[in-house]
């Protein structure tokens, strides 16, 4: 009986260390890193729409970057009632940059999420980012379309395949991304602490540089609030770096620094990249070339064109007569079936259907949808 006892003694505590031990040493799939400064009246609906995500197994890193104005004291209030906050507080204000190098150092996630304080997460933001990774594994970062806080509709609609075009001239990412720390890590990527805007920029580009792929996300998952008060020199601070940033990605396709400096236009630039040798290896020349007529050339599209958008490619169908369509990528003939003003139907030349979501907004490229 004794026996008995003391067994069941042994198997009580252990089951009590082992679930300690778990729980304790668990590796949380995301790292949430949100640094934070003076932003007491922001913080908590921030801070609650990263709890009350419907994706539960997360890390929230908040680094508060020398506040003064009661922000710690909240932030522990709020990490006394969820044990997912971990708290890192800079001896000074140090910067956005060196906060977010800070956090995504201790983060023990798979991928980080990021978060600034003044803005705030739809309740799903984490749960379809790691869906958008589990159905795309080869992609390291991935983004959302946003509102913005003040304003009706959603913003920063860019199909990726065009959006890896303009990418090169200008950062049509927002800062709230999500990555795969193993790849940051492992290519010694950092944000540049010297900069005091743009950063996010020079950070998505050194992924990009180092092969990275970047994903976006059609919905709106996070609602950003854009401050209008920053000074002219602040503003003017970002072109000169995005320039910088822009000089780096453009030096792929032969393309000197003191062109970028002297170009007039992007439009200018975008004629360099076409006719560069080394274009065929960073960029899709059929995406290159539609989006330079769209964006540099007067040239009307012809009537009854069909814009339809595909995970995959990017593509057009313009109208040959009757149902019949050339689809402009491989040149082939489609048979059109049906179509309304969301969606199309073809049969392909081997006499499949192929069903495609049709661009209405006239935009030309692939989003993925997750619904």
């Amino acid at each position: 009986m004794k026996r008995k006892i003391f067994a069941g003694i042994i198997i009580f505590f252990g089951g009590i260390f082992l679930w300690c031990a778990w729980y304790y040493y668990h590796l949380p799939v995301i790292s949430v890193v949100m640094p934070t400064y003076n932003r007491i009246d922001l913080l908590p609906r921030s801070i609650e729409s990263i709890l009350n995500q419907t994706y539960k197994d997360f890390e929230f890193i908040i680094v508060d970057d020398g506040s003064t104005d009661g922000s710690v004291s909240l932030i522990r209030d709020y990490q006394k009632k969820d044990k997912r906050i971990r708290l890192i507080q800079n001896d000074k204000n140090r910067g956005i940059s060196y906060s977010r190098n800070r956090g995504m150092d201790v983060a023990r996630g798979k991928y980080i999420a990021i978060m600034d304080s003044d803005d705030f997460s739809e309740p799903d933001r984490l749960q379809k980012s790691i869906r958008f990774f589990q159905k795309h594994p080869d992609y390291h970062v991935v983004n959302s379309v946003y509102y913005e806080m003040g304003k009706e509709g959603i913003n920063n609609w860019v199909p990726p395949k065009r959006w890896e075009i303009i990418f090169n001239f200008a950062n049509y990412y927002t800062n709230l991304a999500v990555y795969d720390l193993n790849f940051v890590r492992s290519h010694h990527i950092r944000y540049n602490e010297e900069l005091i805007s743009a950063e996010d920029y020079d950070f998505w580009s050194k992924i990009r540089l180092a092969g990275g792929k970047l994903g976006m996300i059609n919905e709106p998952l996070i609602r950003l609030r854009r401050h209008r008060s920053h000074t002219q020199e602040y503003y003017q601070n970002i072109k000169n770096v995005q320039k910088i940033v822009s000089a780096r990605l453009l030096s792929r396709f032969g393309i000197t620094k003191e062109e970028v400096s002297n170009s007039s236009d992007n439009c200018e630039l975008m004629a360099k990249m076409m006719v560069s040798p080394l274009a065929t290896k960073f960029v899709d020349m059929y995406v290159l070339n539609l989006t330079y007529q769209r964006q540099c050339t007067l040239k009307t599209v012809p009537e009854g064109t069909l814009y339809v958008k595909h995970f995959d490619f990017v593509d057009h169908f313009l109208w040959k007569s009757d149902n019949l369509y050339i689809r402009q990528k491989t040149n082939e003939i489609y048979q059109l079936l049906s179509h309304n003003d969301s969606m199309a139907e073809f049969l392909n030349p081997s006499g499949e259907k192929e069903t495609y979501r049709i661009m209405n907004d006239g935009s030309l490229g692939l989003i993925e949808d997750l619904n």
